[in-house]
C-alpha cells in the first residue's frame, strides 16, 4: 500500500462514474462498481449476536452520507459506538474504541453528521454503532465501504434498492494497490474540523470511549512479544487535595511523558508513581503508545541505558485544559 505525504491540490479522483473519497483511491485508474453483496454467519455458541447476514456496500462518494444516515436509523434506541482510527503506534495498525455505555441512536447520527465531512473523507478513521436490543451493527470504515451486520436483511436492501443499488458481486478497490490519506495533506483543509486525531479526540471524549488493548500484553502486529519498549503518554491529572487545600476550583491539566515499560499495566503505575510524588493524581490516560525512538528530536532523545529498565526518562510541561473528559 502506497502512502503520499506531501500537500496535494484538493481534487477528487474520479474514474468512470465513480468518485472516490478523498482519503482512499486505488493507484491505477479503476472503476469502482457501484452495489452491495451479502453472506450469512453461522455463529458459534460463545458469540452473542447470534447467526446473521453481513452487507458490503460501496457507492460513490456524493451518496455516502445519506446512505449512511439512512441505514443507521435501523439501529436500536440505544447502541454502543465503535471508533476507529490510524494508529500512532508504531506496532498496530489501526486503534479501536469502544464507548463503555450506550448512547441514544440520535446522538450518535447527530455526532456522525457534525463530522459527517471528515468521517465520510478521511482514509484515516471509521466510525459505526452496534445495538443489544436488536442485534444489528453498521460501520463505515476507513475505505468508506459501508458494512453492517443483521439478523434479517430484508429492511436493509429495501433501503439499498430505493438508492439505485444492484446486488452483485463486487472486486473492491481496497484489494488493489491503493492510497490512504489524511484530509490535512490536502491544501486548504488545514483546520481542526479537518484533522482525523482532533475529530477523533471530540468523539471518544464526548462518548467516553476506551481504547480496546489488554493491558498486560505487549505484542507486534504478528503476536510476537516485545519486552522493554519506548512509549509516550499523555495523561488528564488534577492536583492533590493537599496541593489543591484553599482553591476554589478543581484544574484539569494535560502532561506528556517519555518512558518505558513492559507492558501498558507497568506504563500506567509509572505514571501513577510519578504523578504522586508530583502532587497530582491521574485522572485518565489519554494516550499511550509504542513509539520508535529514532522519531525523536534529540534533545528528547534518551540515553541507551535508559531504555534498559523500566522508567520516565522525559517530562514536559503541565498545560490546563477545561476538557474533563474520562
Amino acid at each position: 500500500m502506497s502512502q503520499t505525504h506531501e500537500l496535494l491540490p484538493l481534487i477528487r479522483k474520479k474514474v468512470g462514474d465513480f468518485l472516490y473519497p478523498y482519503g482512499a483511491f486505488p493507484d491505477e485508474d479503476y472503476e469502482q462498481a457501484e452495489g452491495y453483496e451479502t453472506d450469512y454467519f453461522t455463529s458459534g455458541d460463545d458469540d452473542p449476536m447470534g447467526d446473521r447476514y453481513r452487507c458490503v456496500t460501496v457507492v460513490s462518494a456524493e451518496k455516502l452520507v445519506p446512505l449512511f444516515v439512512e441505514l443507521c436509523a435501523l439501529l436500536p434506541p440505544r447502541v454502543h459506538v465503535v471508533l476507529e482510527r490510524a494508529s500512532e503506534d508504531v506496532y498496530t495498525e489501526r486503534d479501536v474504541f469502544l464507548s463503555e455505555l450506550e448512547v441514544e441512536r440520535e446522538q450518535f447520527i447527530d455526532v456522525f453528521k457534525a463530522f459527517e465531512f471528515t468521517f465520510a473523507e478521511d482514509g484515516m478513521l471509521g466510525i459505526g454503532a452496534f445495538g443489544h436490543e436488536i442485534p444489528l451493527e453498521i460501520f463505515l470504515a476507513d475505505h468508506k465501504e459501508i458494512v453492517l451486520f443483521a439478523p434479517e436483511i430484508g429492511a436493509v436492501t429495501d433501503i439499498l434498492k430505493a438508492h439505485g443499488l444492484k446486488a452483485r458481486k463486487l472486486e473492491y478497490f481496497y484489494e488493489r494497490s491503493h492510497t490512504h490519506l489524511a484530509l490535512t495533506q490536502y491544501r486548504g483543509l488545514r483546520g481542526a474540523q479537518f484533522d482525523y486525531l482532533h475529530v477523533a479526540d471530540r468523539v471518544r471524549h464526548l462518548f467516553g470511549m476506551h481504547l480496546q488493548q489488554d493491558d498486560d500484553h505487549n505484542i507486534d502486529s504478528e503476536g510476537n512479544p516485545l519486552g522493554l519498549v519506548p512509549w509516550r503518554a499523555i495523561v488528564v491529572l488534577t492536583p492533590s487535595r493537599r496541593a489543591r487545600a484553599g482553591r476554589r476550583r478543581n484544574r484539569h491539566f494535560l502532561q506528556e511523558f517519555f518512558l518505558t515499560a513492559q507492558n501498558r499495566r507497568q506504563a500506567r503505575e509509572l505514571l501513577e508513581a510519578r504523578l504522586e510524588r508530583d502532587g497530582c493524581v491521574l485522572q485518565s490516560l489519554d494516550e499511550l503508545f509504542r513509539i520508535d525512538v529514532a522519531d525523536l528530536p534529540a534533545d528528547v532523545r534518551p540515553a541507551t541505558e535508559l531504555l534498559q529498565r523500566p522508567g520516565i526518562w522525559y517530562v514536559g510541561e503541565k498545560t490546563e485544559t477545561d476538557v474533563h473528559w474520562h
